[in-house]
């Protein structure tokens, strides 16, 4: 039964790799001691209906001047779209000699069956400095015709829109959206009490893209994969969360195929 299990995981979790800089002198090897102190959200785990077993997802990440991951691999073959989710992480910028450098760090996520979730519940803190807003929207792509794009949207109004396949608008487009827009998406975070979610969703089905949303502000943040989440459990409320992100971005209409 295990071995099963783990060539199923395989066929979620494989795929193209994001690559690491090559070049080893325009990075700093950070140390699992300083990472810890530098992360700034949680880092799993993700919950799927695969069974009883327990794995766990090694891999390195690439973290750039802002704090923000830019890239991700695996050691062990054992990932693929959780970098989509390594995506959205954000560290304290890791300095030497006083000046912030691009970082390599390793990070490990737990994939746990969802039986196991325990749901404590986590309040949405408020949003003291606007500016440091940052909402974020991911879908891939899979073996059929599915939408592929990015979406960020700044606490200034910024809304930046990335399309990369089967969406009516391709490459990006940026656009201003009013601040009463983005009180309205917060409050859907709000309502879905994102908070209190797990890192991910992950159902045993194949061929089907995954979503990533993400939010951070004040030093806060916090990320959700939904990989057919429903089927797992997922709240609805992360879905609601993906098409107002979708709709109050103005990407609706990028998206949709002429």
């Amino acid at each position: 039964m295990e071995g099963l299990l783990q060539c199923v995981l395989l066929i979620f979790f494989v795929g193209p790799l994001v690559g690491l800089a090559q070049d080893s002198k325009s990075t700093v090897e950070i140390l699992e001691a300083e990472t810890a102190e530098h992360r700034i959200g949680d880092r799993g785990p993700i919950y799927t209906n695969l069974g009883h077993e327990h794995f766990t997802a090694a891999f390195e990440v690439v973290v750039g001047t802002d704090g923000k991951a830019v890239s991700a691999r695996t050691s062990d073959g054992f990932i693929g779209d959780l970098t989509l989710l390594c995506k959205t992480w954000r560290y304290k910028p890791f300095e030497r000699n006083g000046q912030p450098v691009i970082a390599r760090v390793r990070e490990s996520v737990t994939i746990l069956p969802i039986s196991e979730f325990t749901g404590a519940r986590v309040p949405f803190p408020e949003i003291h400095d606007w500016n440091s807003l940052r909402i974020a929207l991911n879908r891939s792509g899979c073996y059929g015709m599915c939408s592929t794009y990015e979406i960020e949207i700044r606490g200034d109004g910024t809304a930046l829109y990335d399309g990369q396949a089967f969406v009516g608008t391709t490459g990006k487009r940026k656009v201003q959206i009013s601040h009463a827009s983005l009180v309205k998406l917060v409050d859907k975070f709000r309502g879905a009490d994102y908070f209190s979610l797990a890192s991910g969703y992950v159902s045993g089905v194949t061929d089907m893209p995954t979503y990533v949303s993400s939010i951070s502000f004040d030093g806060v943040s916090k990320s959700v994969l939904d990989y057919v989440g429903r089927e797992v459990g997922m709240p609805a409320g992360v879905s609601d969360v993906e098409a107002a992100i979708d709709r109050l971005s103005g990407a609706s209409n990028w998206i949709r195929l002429k």
